[in-house]
């Protein structure tokens, strides 16, 4: 018999930290969830409701692809409402979509495994597209005066969704973008038949709302977003207010898809989609709409409360080059207490470099504020931060004037609080240029003049007080571990080459987390070293729930990893289900929390580290080391499938909250995140072959800028991209992976490639690691194989080898599961 050794439960019995963390995630969804329109209707006390759309009947809790997480049950909407002391009075029209559903799915999964098994043979390219094609949920039959008449309540909710994910951009066609007819007249008819109607939008990322200017009667609307598995109970605790709404939106809804700039030339819309041009440059969500007095239909940092809320600015004080601003918060409703995001922007100078209108600085929250009550919080930033990036003198510049402060509670809902002027331009960072432009590339500019009112108070910051850092760029940075030198000692050089390349897809370690991928096989275990494993998500750890250690040792599915798993066919059942009488069943209930842009929408750096502590308690629980997440990547587009994932249109706000994350996650030793998709990996369509085409100053200020700030917050795993970057695949880009971010960043951890980025067409693995990737993914014989080769051809150097190996084995000697191998020996559970 085969030996597998597991963390994994041998209990289905539901654990104390399971409870827990059901809690964190109600907690967050609610937070989370965004009032956008109000007319006094909300919050509603539970009585009869009749309840339609598809988001109702089967609310989407997430994303497709990577960022998936199998919780143990997902609360819809209409489980949610009914736990909170509502009648549901349509569910005969909910269990009719049910079935509808259920339906179009099979004829979905059908085709679609007919499609894996063409991929199959068509080899890792192939694999990684597979969800080109998303499943498109219907919208429901039409409601009929019959459903009217059964509901026999005045109150409505009607709830629309969309899911995206990997491989795929959002469509018109399928209307993934917009409203659908059959939706729309829906919508109109409760409109017109309740007295109040609240719909709500249970989407992972921004949907053309247009078609609702021409319909009266929506007393309100709730961007629910995608709330994982905790969701619909979250809706109810805000509808009803016994949660009050306070998130805020984290990138900027347009009016219509054509207000946002070159909307035309996004991934499929120009035809062809080998290159994507930035031509937009720097002006990236609101600072498009701010910079060029474009009106959005909810802008960036918008959201409701069910109170009103004042904000003052009690003080500014700077310290040399460090800028604090206090803001009073008062609660000045009479009947519901609440929280309140403070926003700080900056408008800098525009100079030599032209500048955007403003942009985010800092942000704070309250905690839940009665009527009448208040409270003070502290926003500070560097002013060095707001440095721009001056392409012909590869540097960091603050120009000398005048740095216009403004507070409030959204991008376009701020007042002129005070200035910072500055007496002389300095540098800031010196550098060198990198990732230069192969391709002629025209970008926006604008000059976007400021206001200052008059009797704003002024601080006063002098050139001489801010140092220039100027980057070494002759060393490269790194940190090993003295048991990792030690292991170098005992290892070969082939040895040292299977450190750089995972196990592949079926690798198995000393803590086999089924369902997971892991760093080398388990041969190593003899000279002492462990092998560890890293887990896919964003929400949460993508695990398998439910499997079955056969007695051969063979690990199978008992309940499906993925949704499109209950459709397959026979073939794959066979290959990849077993069943409890196969042998010991073991158990990894992960919690499936808010995807990521719901997390940011909380705006609260205590709850996004709370969460991060999180996954960091569960990847101790089932033996993960490397978590793949978060995720960093730009809402450049709202068509991205793949924006649920990520955080904001907005860096600072995209770094803040990953660096929260990231203190949660590593607050347990040995557990590292991995942030990705280092970078500008902004669109999904052919995703492993499209250049993103940008300006250096660009790519700095806005596509890197979140990366820099959770680097410089001690994040110890980076995973780099499928596409290429101005012409180089980011695998193999030196500049990125060791020029930015170990010589100007210190980052001294480790970086891997996207699952099978590398190969034929695509990545080299020996340039890869000669770039500063130090692990290959996911691995296995036949990318040992690639790299002997790539080692005979001189890409790649033995003291490249050695060092990548090394920081591998640096991770592996500090991690959790190391520690616990030396502990336990060859003791741990076996199964």
């Amino acid at each position: 018999m085969k030996k597998v050794w597991t963390k994994a439960a041998l209990s289905n019995e539901v654990t104390k930290r399971e409870l827990e963390h059901r809690e964190l995630a109600r907690q967050i969804a609610a937070e989370g969830i965004v009032l956008l329109a109000n007319d006094g209707t909300l919050p509603l006390k539970a009585g009869s409701i009749a309840l339609f759309g598809a988001g109702a009947a089967f609310t989407i809790k997430g994303g497709t692809g990577s960022g998936e997480v199998n919780g143990r049950y997902t609360v819809m909407i209409w489980e949610g409402l009914k736990n909170a002391g509502f009648t549901v009075t349509t569910e005969s029209w909910l269990n009719e979509y049910l079935s509808a559903l259920d339906s179009e799915k099979e004829k979905y999964y059908k085709q679609l495994f007919k499609k894996l098994q063409k991929a199959l043979l068509g080899g890792d390219e192939t694999m990684i597209n597979i969800m080109s094609d998303a499943f498109h949920y219907p919208v429901g039959r039409v409601i009929t005066e019959a459903d009217i008449t059964k509901s026999n309540t005045e109150t409505c909710i009607y709830v629309i969704s969309r899911q995206a994910g990997e491989c795929s951009d959002r469509k018109f066609e399928n209307y993934e973008y917009t409203l659908e007819p059959d939706e729309i007249n829906n919508i109109r008819i409760c409109a017109v038949k309740y007295k109040k109607t609240v719909l709500a939008v249970n989407i992972g990322s921004s949907i053309d709302l247009s078609p609702l200017d021409e319909i009266e009667g929506i007393n309100a609307v709730i961007y629910f977003c995608q709330q994982g598995m905790e969701g619909g109970n979250a809706f109810a605790d805000v509808v009803t207010g016994k949660t009050p709404p306070s998130g805020c939106l984290t990138n900027t809804w347009a009016k219509k898809y054509d207000d946002l700039p070159f909307a035309g030339e996004y991934s499929y819309l120009k035809g062809a989609i080998d290159k994507e041009y930035y031509k937009e440059g720097i002006y990236v969500g609101y600072r498009y709409f701010d910079s060029f007095n474009a009106a959005p239909r909810y802008e960036f940092g918008y959201g409701l409360t069910y109170s009103d809320f004042t904000i003052e600015c009690a003080g500014i004080d700077t310290q040399k080059s460090s800028v604090t601003v206090t803001a009073k918060v008062t609660n000045t409703g009479k009947s519901y207490s609440g929280k309140k995001t403070v926003q700080l922007y900056v408008s800098c100078p525009d100079g030599e470099i032209k500048r955007e209108y403003q942009s985010l600085a800092a942000f704070a929250k309250t905690k839940v504020l009665a009527p009448g009550e208040s409270e003070s919080l502290t926003l500070a930033f560097d002013l060095t931060d707001l440095a721009g990036y001056k392409e012909s003198s590869s540097a960091y510049i603050l120009e000398a004037g005048e740095y216009i402060i403004r507070l409030g509670s959204s991008s376009r809902k701020t007042q002129v609080v005070g200035v910072v002027s500055l007496d002389e331009t300095v540098v800031t960072e010196q550098c060198e240029k990198v990732c230069p432009l192969q391709n002629k590339l025209e970008e926006l500019t604008c000059a976007s003049k400021a206001e200052i009112p008059s009797g704003v108070k002024r601080v006063f910051v002098k050139a001489s007080d801010i140092k220039t850092q100027t980057h070494d760029y002759k060393t490269i940075r790194q940190t090993n571990n003295p048991k990792a030198e030690k292991w170098m000692a005992l290892l070969s050089k082939e040895d040292r080459l299977k450190f750089l390349l995972g196990a592949g897809m079926a690798g198995a370690g000393f803590f086999n987390v089924p369902g997971n991928a892991a760093v080398t096989t388990s041969d190593f275990t003899g000279k002492g070293i462990v092998n560890i494993s890293l887990a896919d998500g964003q929400a949460g750890l993508r695990l398998q729930s439910v499997s079955v250690i056969k007695k051969s040792g063979v690990i199978k599915m008992v309940e499906p990893m993925m949704e499109m798993f209950r459709y397959t066919n026979a073939f794959f059942k066979k290959y990849m289900f077993g069943t409890p009488e196969q042998g010991q069943v073991v158990y990894q209930y992960a919690t499936a929390f808010p995807i990521g842009t719901a997390i940011a929408q909380t705006w609260n750096t205590e709850i996004m580290e709370a969460f991060g502590k999180a996954v960091g308690t569960e990847m101790l629980e089932y033996g993960v080391t490397f978590w793949l997440a978060p995720g960093m990547n730009i809402q450049r587009n709202p068509l991205c499938g793949r924006n649920y994932e990520y955080y904001s249109e907005d860096p600072v706000l995209t770094g803040k909250t990953a660096a929260a994350v990231t203190r949660g996650v590593q607050s347990h030793s040995g557990c590292y995140v991995t942030l990705k998709h280092y970078a500008a990996n902004n669109q999904e369509q052919l995703r492993n072959h499209s250049d993103s085409v940008i300006g250096e100053r660009t790519l700095r200020e806005i596509y890197l800028k979140g990366f820099k700030i959770a680097v410089k917050e001690g994040a110890k795993g980076v995973m780099t991209s499928y596409n290429l970057l101005n012409g180089t695949y980011t695998a193999d880009n030196f500049d990125l992976c060791t020029k930015l971010l170990r010589q100007e960043w210190g980052f001294d951890g480790v970086v891997m490639t996207d699952w099978f980025s590398s190969g034929k067409g695509m990545a080299n693995n020996g340039l890869a690691i000669k770039a500063g990737n130090d692990l290959i993914m996911p691995g296995g014989k036949k990318y040992l194989k690639m790299l002997k080769k790539d080692i005979k051809l001189g890409k790649v150097s033995d003291e490249e080898i050695n060092r990548s190996c090394a920081r591998v084995l640096t991770a592996i000697a500090e991690s959790d599961t190391q520690k616990e191998f030396e502990k336990r020996g060859m003791g741990s559970r076996v199964v």
